[in-house]
């Protein structure tokens, strides 16, 4: 298994009535720290957006152990996608945050671009690992080029064979 899955047990527990960072009604949150998940307990009648939303929670965890190298090269990916004017995203967690993105927030790498990088990373691993795409607006093409670059970029971190 990949040395990104390694690490002290994630506990996972449920709570209702959760907002996510904008103050918006969410699913879940993770607090990478104390190395916890949390979820809506509305989430286990339906387990396809219970899997999809647990794997995107989980990937946080690996967000902050790929190192700056592997995040810009996300992120470089990421800023291609927006200059050639893609639209969608892997996830509603992404998408909103892409929405309220200014080409001063991409040019500067603002906070907005870097939690937009993240969630688009989470959502992006969460699809492609989960084969749940509930959520996925991006076009055909964009979903092709977007599994091809995860698989040559992300192969031996996250899905070793």
């Amino acid at each position: 298994m990949s040395r990104l899955f390694y690490g002290s047990k994630v506990g996972i527990r449920y709570r209702r009535n959760l907002r996510d960072t904008a103050g918006h009604p969410a699913h879940a949150a993770t607090f990478i720290r104390r190395r916890l998940i949390v979820l809506d307990p509305g989430l286990k009648a339906r387990p396809r957006e219970h899997r999809r939303i647990l794997l995107h929670e989980y990937f946080h965890f690996v967000w902050v152990r790929l190192g700056n190298q592997r995040r810009r090269e996300w992120e470089a990916y990421l800023e291609g996608e927006w200059h050639s004017g893609g639209r969608g995203e892997a996830g509603w967690s992404a998408e909103w945050r892409k929405q309220k993105l200014s080409p001063g927030d991409v040019i500067q790498r603002s906070r907005r671009w870097r939690e937009y990088c993240c969630e688009s990373f989470c959502d992006t691993a969460a699809w492609i690992v989960g084969m749940v795409d509930s959520e996925v607006t991006l076009a055909q093409a964009r979903r092709r080029a977007r599994i091809t670059w995860f698989e040559a970029h992300f192969r031996d971190y996250l899905f070793p064979i």
